[in-house]
């Protein structure tokens, strides 16, 4: 089964050190993450010594781990190019896989590109300031380490959005609004989606948001199809008043997938009762071709006895926002209903096959649905092709997609009994 790794920053946000903790309460190997912090002091002349501290703590009544790094620092600035000179020494002495020490680099490469163009110079010019410590390179390397102990760099890497919090924060440049321009500027950059509050704190930090683009395969709404084998709660620093403020990653598998598989789907609804049926039906047109898995439309009555139309849209809870912004801009409606289905489907495949039909021979695309054993249970001629077919012998298309049906229906059996028959021959009987 193909590992998965599913990071849950949409409550407390993240940063360095609770990405850290998170990982360290899911097992990592705290004697790997120590080995590579004490390179830190080594190649960077800043650091005079560093610890980690390990322990558990409680927010808002739940058990999470909270970690403390004792960093020894001389506090000054450092050129761009002087930090990842640093970083690439530390990853070249470290007991680093090659993906770790890629992940730990192209971390900090982010970091100074964000600080560099936000700051209208190149890196020979950029100094850092809360980027350039020691604790930056603690977070990346410790991370690196820790999700190397667990091998999750070969597994699947999905994240729900990430909460900023909100209000102000005050750094070295002053006081700005959150998100801080480096969270907003690499958000922007990977695409992350992003969700206010709950806290009017900030709660995602530079390090924690590069460190997650540089990491994740994709970010999802809801957690996706797994068998959750081991959970890791990291905590935060700040104590929030209306939730418990922890980082939750989960560490797992993605089941085997049968035949006949469960999944789930969204579904979008919209009431449309002062639109042309012209328009309902472009709509549908473009939605399905947009991805949709289906679209149809019901008839409804509403407000003041008036009917019109329900668009019904069933769609992979990835395209939600796609399709639904679809679905205004084509309709005028100003909102969409959204809830989550689970759905049982066969596996379906597309084959192309030899039929004939009035004694020619025509090439013809056909559906199979399997079962969970794997047999066939249903065999549906594509119509475009049966339309085709139709015309150039003379015979209605019902009649045609008949023909092709039973023809195809009965190779498939044929092919079935020639299977069971070769399998239970003498020769290939199991000893």
């Amino acid at each position: 089964m193909q590992a998965i790794t599913v990071i849950d920053p949409s409550i407390s946000g993240i940063s360095g050190d609770m990405f850290l903790a998170a990982f360290i309460d899911a097992g990592a190997n705290t004697q790997a993450i120590r080995d590579v912090l004490h390179l830190i002091p080594v190649h960077y002349s800043r650091c005079k010594s560093i610890d980690l501290k390990v322990e558990n703590v409680f927010t808002h009544g739940f058990r999470a781990c909270g970690i403390g790094l004792g960093i020894s620092e001389e506090k000054s600035e450092i050129s761009a190019n002087q930090f990842l000179t640093v970083t690439e020494r530390i990853a070249q002495n470290a007991n680093l896989s090659e993906e770790a020490s890629n992940f730990a680099l192209n971390s900090v490469r982010v970091l100074i590109e964000v600080e560099s163009q936000l700051h209208g110079s190149n890196a020979q010019e950029t100094h850092l300031h809360e980027a350039g410590s020691a604790d930056t390179l603690a977070d990346v390397f410790g991370v690196a380490a820790a999700m190397d102990s667990l091998k999750l760099f070969d597994s699947d890497v999905i994240s729900t959005p990430v909460a900023v919090g909100g209000g102000h924060v005050t750094f070295s440049h002053g006081t700005l609004s959150i998100p801080a321009p480096a969270v907003m500027e690499i958000v922007k950059r990977f695409q992350i989606p992003i969700l206010g509050g709950p806290a009017t704190v900030e709660l995602a930090t530079p390090t924690g948001v590069t460190m997650l683009a540089n990491l994740v395969d994709e970010f999802s709404q809801i957690y996706p199809s797994m068998t959750a084998q081991k959970v890791g709660y990291g905590s935060g620093r700040v104590t929030l008043d209306s939730s418990p403020n922890f980082l939750r990653v989960v560490l797992g598998a993605r089941p085997e997938i049968p035949r006949s598989a469960g999944e789930t789907v969204q579904m979008l609804e919209t009431n449309l009762d002062d639109v042309s049926g012209e328009i309902v039906s472009h709509a549908v047109q473009g939605l399905v071709e947009a991805g949709a898995k289906d679209a149809w439309v019901t008839s409804g009555q509403f407000k003041k006895n008036r009917p019109g139309h329900i668009l019904h849209v069933l769609c992979d809870p990835h395209d939600t926002m796609k399709l639904s912004k679809i679905i205004m801009d084509e309709t005028g409606t100003l909102g969409v209903r959204q809830q989550f289905w689970q759905r049982m489907t066969l596996e379906r495949e597309v084959q192309t096959v030899s039929v004939e039909v009035s004694g020619r021979v025509f090439k013809v695309r056909i559906k199979l649905a399997h079962c969970a054993a794997g047999d066939v249970v249903r065999v549906k001629p594509e119509f475009e092709d049966i339309r085709t077919v139709a015309k150039e012998v003379g015979l209605p298309a019902r009649r045609v997609e008949e023909i092709v049906t039973v023809q195809v229906s009965k190779n498939y059996e044929r092919e079935k009994s020639e299977c069971l028959s070769t399998s239970n021959k003498p020769g290939n009987a199991k000893k």
